[in-house]
């Protein structure tokens, strides 16, 4: 039968390749949510700006868009 001698570095790769590897996977977990945070207050942002353009209207008169409620008669 064969020894085997085992040795204090036998599994030390093996260990730096898992600790590499939680690390990448802990940055590309925060860089997902930090992704998800900002598109969901971007689409937030959006929608609460086109409520507010398409309710009230953007100016009082010669607006870009026509027919608001606001607007004053010509």
């Amino acid at each position: 039968m064969y020894k085997i001698n085992k040795t204090p570095e036998s599994g030390q790769a093996l260990v730096e390749y898992l600790l590499i590897f939680s690390f990448v996977t802990f940055l590309a977990i925060g860089m997902v949510k930090g992704m998800g945070k900002t598109m969901t207050e971007s689409v937030g942002y959006i929608g609460y700006e086109l409520t507010e353009i398409l309710s009230t209207g953007v100016c009082p008169r010669l607006c870009y868009f026509n027919g608001f409620i606001n607007q004053e008669e010509k």
